[in-house]
């Protein structure tokens, strides 16, 4: 009845897709000296979407070690990790129910086991827009939990410092330091604005990381990694057609553990070791995009981003072994007008398409090759009322997708004994969305009504396999139907002065959830792991409490809660523990030669969670500290952060090494220093 109560919403309303609603409503500056770029922080108030930003500098004095790290700061977010392997979680949901958008483009990274981390760094990234929510509608498949977007640097005004020239040109270098893996980064960037004010971006960088140790000191045995980065930009600007073009190429190297026979061996190897001689994963990808934007006319907008990416991972057990080795091509065109209808009244039709292929060639194979068709349609309107007390945003609209998998025999993993055959099939799914939002006087209230879907991966429908770095078999379920949910999302912020109050509840049920459970057979030696399917709900909520003054500071104070069931009251696997974050931030009066000059002090409360599933351990309670320091002398930018201050020894309940014995890690101290010229 819920299902079609929505479904009859969409048909009445003119429909969606919400390109617009990640474009920034107002912006909050911060005041750097001219030889830094201002940054721009979107509020997002006119949409009814649940969103939140992170900028460059906020990733900065946190001190992460990578993107997904840094997220984890969010309130409702927090990291999946095997030690330097992380993946972000929005709400409870991780993998492929969360779409990562980088240059526009939906990221093909074989997101479909634990233990594929996302790899991505932070250079070269202006800021983060996290979505919160199922997000079908706005971006296809894959998004029934949120979409996180990667906003790339531009060329930003040097304030007049190059006024007497047709061009401006910016060079910067970063340098970073980090105490306890040993590890260091270095990045540099050269920007100019041409004299037809089109845009040259260039960006390359490295970090290398050894082994971390935890609380005690104690080696956290083969979580070395090592990140290398090149980017390049080129923006056109005419007076009616805008073409942003991105490359980006990145190779990862990620040491793991496959088990605990293994841990005595590699810490008896030099405290600086970074050598990738045992288990690790090598993964190189390539990402090609065009963002186009046309004028048609004063009123109409055509927008087209066309892109191919290609990912090849590879799983090896030493330095000349290679056990899993996957290459995945993707195409993609995403294409839509944009109409302005009447007064405050805006239209957006369009089409997507994507076409991949994922080939194995290494001497494992854990999913088959296969070939993979995407197409859909989608429709959205936003209208906008302006009263003399309230201002209301409505969006609302419909999409639909269809997805064609078809699999090859792939050696023994599917072939006819395997009992696991080969296949050619098809999902479809129609979704929509529909959101208020309402600003009066002081108050923002917000409600978001979204349904999203996901067809099951090639993991899931097909693996057969022993898998490197899960140390169990692996067998899927072809059969699995087609994952749905439905979304409900109600938040409201009121903001006086200098105090915000926040707070935001949320539903999601899901139909046909997939998961892998433990069984207690053997295959080979090792346990039996299958896919499963169940119906199961995610509801909790998030509220805060903000005081902020940009002369003197800000204090924040934030809790999440999550709740994560099957429908017959089981509780889910890797649920994250309720979490409360404390935030204080003082800027420090000094004289005209020093610029943003602060203190920070954070604490973290991670409360135990006993809500397990079968075959899963709890995890206790405890408390994180964390302070840092920072400012701008001249041309240059110092930060300095240590992280787990009082050296506490923990594992948080997503951690997957607490399972073969390895805590989390200690104290870290982060110094960045960054100079532009």
């Amino acid at each position: 009845m819920y299902h079609k109560i929505i479904t009859i919403l969409f048909i009445c309303a003119c429909p969606l897709i919400l390109i617009s609603q990640t474009t920034s409503d107002s912006l909050e500056e911060k005041s750097l000296p001219t030889f830094f770029i201002t940054e721009s922080k979107p509020s997002f108030i006119t949409t009814s979407r649940n969103i939140v930003s992170l900028t460059h500098s906020d990733m900065k004095e946190i001190g992460g070690q990578t993107l997904s790290d840094a997220l984890s700061h969010l309130p409702g977010v927090s990291q999946l990790t095997t030690g330097p392997i992380s993946k972000p979680v929005i709400r409870g949901l991780y993998g492929n129910r969360l779409q990562m958008n980088v240059g526009g483009l939906r990221l093909e990274d074989q997101q479909w086991e634990d233990e594929h981390g996302l790899g991505l760094s932070e250079v070269g990234v202006a800021r983060v827009e996290l979505i919160k929510g199922a997000a079908a509608l706005l971006f296809g498949s894959d998004a029934m939990g949120g979409v996180i977007n990667i906003i790339e640097e531009k060329v930003d005004s040097l304030d007049g410092q190059n006024r007497h020239f047709n061009y401006n040109k910016m060079q910067n270098l970063n340098v970073e330091l980090f105490s306890n893996t040993l590890g260091v980064g270095v990045d540099y960037g050269f920007k100019q604005k041409t004299t037809h004010k089109n845009e040259l971006i260039l960006r390359g960088g490295v970090e290398s990381h050894a082994d971390y140790s935890d609380g005690n000191g104690n080696r956290a045995p083969n979580t070395r990694f090592a990140m290398y980065n090149f980017k390049a930009g080129y923006i056109i600007h005419k007076p009616r057609w805008t073409s942003e073009n991105r490359f980006h190429t990145t190779y990862n190297q990620f040491a793991f553990i496959k088990d605990s026979s293994e841990i005595n061996d590699i810490a008896t190897e030099e405290r600086w070791a970074r050598e990738f001689d045992d288990e690790h994963h090598n993964v190189l990808y390539n990402i090609l995009s065009s963002r186009n934007t046309i004028k048609i006319d004063e009123k109409t907008t055509w927008k087209a981003t066309l892109g191919a990416q290609s990912n090849l991972r590879q799983e090896q057990e030493g330095e000349e072994e290679t056990e899993l080795n996957l290459l995945l091509n993707t195409i993609s065109i995403n294409t839509s007008i944009e109409k302005q209808l009447l007064d405050h009244v805006l239209w957006i039709n369009g089409v997507a398409g994507m076409y991949q292929t994922n080939t194995n060639y290494g001497t494992r194979t854990v999913v088959p090759d296969a070939k993979i068709a995407e197409g859909a349609v989608f429709s959205y309107i936003k209208k906008a009322w302006y009263g003399d007390q309230i201002t209301t945003h409505i969006e609302t609209g419909l999409r639909y997708d269809r997805r064609n998998i078809h699999t090859f025999v792939t050696e023994e993993l599917n072939n006819a004994n395997s009992g696991m055959s080969a296949f050619n099939r098809a999902y479809d799914a129609l979704n929509g969305a529909i959101g208020l939002s309402l600003l009066y006087k002081n108050w923002v209230f917000k409600t978001d009504l979204a349904t999203g879907f996901r067809p099951a991966n090639l993991a899931e429908l097909s693996s057969n396999g022993l898998h490197e770095g899960t140390n169990r078999w692996d067998l899927g379920l072809p059969n699995l139907k087609t994952e749905r949910c439905r979304n409900i999302d109600m938040s409201a912020q009121y903001q006086k002065n200098a105090w915000i109050l926040r707070g935001g509840i949320f539903q999601n049920n899901f139909q046909n959830y997939i998961f892998i459970a433990p069984t207690n057979e053997l295959f080979q030696n090792v346990p039996l792991f299958r896919y499963q399917q169940t119906n199961a709900v995610f509801k909790g909520f998030e509220t805060g409490l903000e005081w902020k003054d940009k002369a003197i500071g800000q204090v924040s104070i934030d809790y999440s809660f999550l709740n994560a069931r099957a429908t017959d009251g089981s509780w889910l696997p890797f649920t994250p523990a309720n979490r409360l974050l404390g935030k204080a931030k003082w800027y420090v009066p000094t004289s005209n030669r020093f610029h943003n000059t602060y203190l920070s002090f954070n604490a973290t409360y991670t409360a135990a969670q006993n809500h397990i599933s079968t075959y899963e351990t709890g995890s206790p309670q405890y408390w994180l500290f964390s302070m840092g320091a920072g400012t701008v002398y001249k041309k240059m930018r110092f930060t300095l952060t240590c992280t787990n201050l009082t050296n506490k020894i923990y594992n948080n309940h997503l951690s997957r090494l607490r399972y073969v014995g390895i805590r989390d890690m200690g104290r870290n101290v982060v110094l960045n220093w960054g100079i532009q010229f």
